[in-house]
């Protein structure tokens, strides 16, 4: 079974950065960014990035180069992107809220990175042994010097463009290489199929780190509009409403998680603006329903806790529940959702591939991997131009899930996600299950295995299996069934140092303190005995 996205012909430049450059030469004065009372146009961004693009070229750093980026939500974070893009290399983002030890595990894995561009804020976060730092403030008087006219590259859309860390099940975190070719067929996509342009500006949400912030990021950028910057390292929904409401949002990208909170933000201040009104029964919804479209994906989304607030009267925004991996330049469908009472009953569909993509539903017969027929479910395998360079400096293993397979008479190049589906008969893709370990918890797609390695690697633990069993809304969350090194186990200290190893999505909610783990007749754990477990659990915090 496959889905066909569009054959969308694209142009013979598809570097994603020339885009921008193309706004900023036609409508220089248009804002091309803000964050808090500052406001810059696209002719002084591109400016400032053209600045630092030059001193990059200056030190050899262009085609082939990845250079990391831990920055918080300021100006010079896109000023350093766009930078480094121009001079023909990638960028690596190092999301400043990550512990250190993650941070120095990601650094450490790789190899290509010589420089990570930092600030004063974030320079202590970089550990110096595995990489040089670029502090872009102090750099400031320099850059000044240098040429402001775009610098002249030879890139290409096969050149990488970014490279963002998933979730590795050795405990090691992989970069996910990114071609500037898919990268531009995704932001290509959403300009035409949502009609996006100069009105259609965006706010910032996500994580820096996250796959759907490299959209997020780029697409207003893509389509001549105003990017709006979170003034804040760590997500704050109210500082994130206020910005929607005076700037005007359009658009949003982001996870269901950070959906909930806008919303529920969104129907407490239109009860509020009610009551004041004397008009309680009106409408429930407010600045958020102004939005034009709201773009989720990243995790499974529960419709019940949107519907209340969609199927509002007066609400004009339109919710696009997407499916993608950072492996497949991040979204591979999309579905406007729009028959709630429909959803209930099962898992919400996440609609048809992007352009020049296709999703094959395949299973592995006999070490030969073919579609499955029509209506059955199988293992979602994508391919097309979306599909990824691979993993950077990547053992063969890690590379198995890249692939050329034969399909339909014709040998194609696909990754198969791990991730099980089915289409309906109208033809959208439904997401079921994982083949494998990996799940999605708060927006991000993680291994199990990572997580056990993490928590492993605490001197409180001798041994631990990790599950993500359903909490009562029916959203994963994480339960680590844990073999003290000496008992009694402390499941809060335990879970405050987790906090300062692990990114904050991969430590888990529940600890469950054991003498010793069950057993299957094979002698393995047994997992399905540890699930049915959590209800009742000997000790849990």
């Amino acid at each position: 079974m496959t889905l066909h996205g569009l054959r969308a012909p694209l142009p013979d430049d598809t570097v994603v950065h020339r885009v921008f450059e193309a706004h900023a030469h036609r409508n220089p004065l248009g804002t091309a960014l803000t964050c808090g009372d500052e406001q810059i146009s696209y002719a002084e961004l591109n400016t400032r990035a053209n600045r630092f693009a030059h001193h990059l070229l200056s030190l050899d750093i262009g085609r082939g180069s990845v250079v990391g980026v831990c920055l918080d939500r300021t100006p010079e974070l896109m000023v350093a992107i766009l930078g480094v893009l121009k001079s023909g290399a990638a960028y690596a983002p190092l999301d400043p809220t990550y512990p250190q030890e993650r941070l120095d595990l990601m650094l450490s894995n790789l190899d290509q990175l010589e420089y990570t561009v930092v600030a004063p804020a974030t320079e202590s976060l970089i550990g110096h042994a595995h990489t040089k730092v670029l502090d872009i403030e102090a750099l400031a008087p320099r850059l000044a010097l240098l040429p402001a006219v775009d610098p002249q590259t030879d890139t290409t859309g096969d050149d990488l463009c970014y490279a963002v860390f998933t979730s590795g099940s050795t405990g090691t975190p992989k970069a996910v290489a990114v071609r500037h070719e898919g990268w531009y067929n995704l932001l290509n996509w959403l300009a035409l199929e949502y009609g996006l342009d100069e009105r259609s500006s965006s706010l910032s949400v996500s994580s820096f780190g996250f796959d759907i912030s490299q959209r997020g990021l780029m697409a207003p950028l893509f389509t001549g509009a105003p990017l709006h910057l979170l003034p804040s390292r760590s997500f704050d929904v109210n500082m994130a409403y206020r910005v929607i409401a005076e700037r005007g949002v359009a658009t949003l990208h982001c996870a269901p998680s950070t959906l909930y909170l806008l919303i529920e933000r969104d129907m407490a201040q239109a009860a509020r603006a009610a009551k004041a009104a004397g008009t309680e029964g009106g409408p429930r919804c407010a600045a958020l329903a102004g939005v034009d479209y709201v773009f989720i994906g990243g995790e499974p989304l529960s419709t019940p806790r949107v519907e209340e607030w969609a199927t509002q009267e007066g609400n004009a925004c339109t919710l696009l529940h997407q499916y993608g991996v950072a492996e497949c330049t991040d979204v591979a469908s999309s579905y406007p959702l729009h028959d709630y009472p429909r959803y209930r009953a099962g898992a919400t569909p996440v609609g048809r591939p992007v352009y020049n993509t296709a999703i094959r539903l395949m299973e592995e017969r006999d070490g030969v991997l073919t579609e499955v027929p029509d209506g059955e479910t199988g293992e979602i395998c994508i391919s097309g131009t979306s599909v990824g360079a691979g993993y950077l400096g990547a053992s063969p293993a890690d590379m198995e899930r890249f692939m050329t397979a034969d399909t339909g008479g014709e040998r194609v190049r696909l990754y198969r996600t791990g991730d099980r589906g089915h289409a309906t008969a109208s033809g959208d893709l439904v997401v079921v299950g994982r083949v494998d370990a990996q799940v999605k918890i708060r927006g991000m797609r993680i291994d199990l295995g990572d997580v056990e390695h993490g928590v492993r690697a605490n001197p409180r633990v001798e041994d631990v299996v990790v599950l993500a069993p359903p909490d009562g809304a029916g959203e994963a969350r994480l339960v680590a069934f844990v073999i003290p090194a000496a008992a009694p186990l402390d499941p809060r200290a335990l879970r405050a140092e987790l906090l300062g190893s692990l990114p904050r999505n991969m430590v888990p909610q529940e600890v469950v303190e054991l003498t010793a783990f069950p057993l299957n007749p094979n002698g393995k754990v047994d997992r399905k005995a540890l699930a049915a477990s959590v209800d009742h659990p000997a000790t849990s915090q």
